[in-house]
């Protein structure tokens, strides 16, 4: 008789810790929602091809962004001319230009600009704005 009770035992012991084992691989992870704002806006002289933003390293705050602004001429943006760029109605930040993109910062008619400073929140980006300017 002790010697079913002992393989009983042994066999509950073995089936809780399979079963404990079992519900950690299970286990959901949970990851919040996030998106990275988007928005249109009109700018005369220049299109934007391409924004690029740059996250935080957790994905919650929007710390950055790369914008390639295309003008119709062969001219480009990287003299005479300011680039300010902000989310929301929040005020717009002066962006520079890249100037490791091409010859000081253009590619044929691209001109690559890079806005830093940002503190916004992924969450509650609804809208991009951007402003070329003629000094």
């Amino acid at each position: 008789m002790k010697r079913k009770s002992k393989r009983l035992l042994v066999a509950l012991v073995l089936i809780g810790v399979l079963a404990a084992g079992g519900a950690a691989f299970t286990a959901a992870n949970v990851v919040p929602n996030t998106t990275a704002g988007y928005g249109t806006s009109t700018i005369t002289g220049a299109t934007a091809d391409k924004i690029v933003y740059t996250l935080s390293s957790d994905g919650t705050q929007i710390t950055g962004a790369t914008i390639d602004l295309h003008t119709a001429s062969a001219s480009d943006l990287t003299s005479g001319y300011t680039v300010q760029a902000g989310f929301n109605t929040s005020n717009l930040t002066t962006c520079s230009v890249n100037s490791g993109f091409g010859t000081n910062g253009t590619n044929g008619t691209d001109t690559e600009f890079t806005c830093t400073g940002y503190t916004q929140s992924t969450s509650g980006a609804t809208s991009f704005n951007v402003a070329v300017t003629n000094s």
